[in-house]
């Protein structure tokens, strides 16, 4: 059975805005607080309920920098 996928379009409003509040992995910054400013950046955008979790995979990656990338 072969399944069709739809691309999403990222726009660069989306990833200027959640690169800007990234994720350092340094002792002062606390990941639960990075997780929940995620999730509350990525319900503001119109997305369909389906998608969310390959949504969340796709952004994710650009909410982290420095030693957290790694």
């Amino acid at each position: 059975m072969l399944v069709a996928t739809r691309s999403m379009e990222m726009k660069p409003t989306i990833l200027h805005l959640i690169s800007s509040h990234q994720f350092t992995g340094t002792n002062h910054k606390d990941i639960y607080t990075h997780l929940s400013t995620f999730y509350e950046l990525v319900g503001i955008m119109r997305f369909e309920e389906r998608n969310l979790e390959s949504l969340y995979l796709r952004l994710f990656p650009f909410s982290l920098a420095g030693k957290a990338k790694e």
